[in-house]
């Protein structure tokens, strides 16, 4: 899951880590004959369903409680996310940019120091075994978080994050995304479209399987769901920040200084993460509950399990 805070900040970084991910997918997942199975299984059953049902199947996600799709086991999800983020480590260091703590002890501090207390705030600091990196790449605006407890930091995004809470703000949305099990909902979403694809092809065409063929369940489904994913990450980030003691006015700060990046944009509804403008709206309309969490830390978070 990346922060693609600009259009350009993905670019080649942010497609290695959807490539880390998709290669640990083969290897934990697609070796597992029971796990492909079970898969094709359940797309297949869920192919049956009108579509609005589609979305309503399987898991509900923490926080939010929105209905979610969820095809694989939170273990299964949890070695899927170590063993990409172990492939992208190694690739880094043959890159030679894995910047290592000796080499920038203040990033390393300030990236540990916030971690640690976003993470107590979610209170997932003893379901993983979490573990961070920090890459050394000035010209990406980028961080992201996979399963498994797993983070990602770009330097290019310490110079934007600026302060301790603009910081946060990144890795509180970057941990929302494990919390709400994101890893799990776009693999099992991509496994979706991939099983109608086939249908399609067998077939000859059918509601959801006929739109993906067309290229059209990108636009429809995968798109729409991913910017939902980025506005409930924001959302349960916000929350997190500020339960962490980060003053979370901070985080439309952030964006506004995301906003000064530039950039031509498509039209927000061809893009997988919602626009700086929406983001800031949202935040600002967020920002009297999560004034709560930062006057009192030790108010619950919403569960809606």
């Amino acid at each position: 899951m990346c922060w693609r805070c600009d259009p350009r900040a993905g670019g080649k970084d942010g497609q290695a880590i959807e490539e880390a991910i998709q290669r640990s997918a083969q290897k934990v997942l697609w070796d597992n004959r029971l796990s492909r199975r079970r898969i094709l299984q359940a797309g297949l059953g869920l192919l049956a369903l009108p579509a609005a049902q589609i979305l309503q199947a399987c898991a509900t996600t923490p926080i939010t409680g929105r209905s979610q799709l969820r095809l694989i086991s939170e273990d299964e999800e949890a070695n899927l996310g170590v063993t990409a983020f172990q492939q992208m480590r190694d690739e880094e260091v043959k890159k030679g940019r894995l910047l290592t703590e000796r080499e920038d002890p203040a990033a390393h501090a300030l990236v540990k120091r916030v971690s640690e207390r976003v993470i107590a705030a979610s209170g997932l600091g003893k379901a993983y075994k979490w573990d961070y990196m920090l890459l050394n790449a000035p010209q990406t605006v980028n961080a992201a978080a996979i399963a498994g407890g797993r983070i990602i930091v770009y330097t290019g995004i310490l110079p934007v994050a600026q302060t301790d809470a603009g910081l946060a703000t990144i890795l509180g949305h970057e941990v929302g995304h494990v919390m709400a099990h994101h890893t799990a909902e776009r693999f099992s979403q991509d496994q979706l479209v991939n099983v109608a694809g086939a249908v399609a092809g067998a077939s000859g065409g059918g509601n959801l399987a006929t739109l993906a063929v067309l290229g059209l369940g990108q636009v429809g489904f995968l798109l729409p769901y991913s910017r939902a994913q980025e506005s409930e990450a924001d959302y349960i980030g916000v929350l997190l920040m500020a339960k962490a003691g980060y003053d979370p006015r901070e985080s439309v700060a952030l964006w506004q200084r995301m906003s000064q990046g530039g950039g031509s944009r498509g039209p927000e509804y061809l893009s997988t993460h919602p626009n700086p403008e929406t983001r800031i709206t949202q935040l600002q309309n967020w920002m009297p509950q999560a004034w709560q969490y930062y006057q009192n830390p030790t108010l619950a978070l919403p569960n809606t399990r």
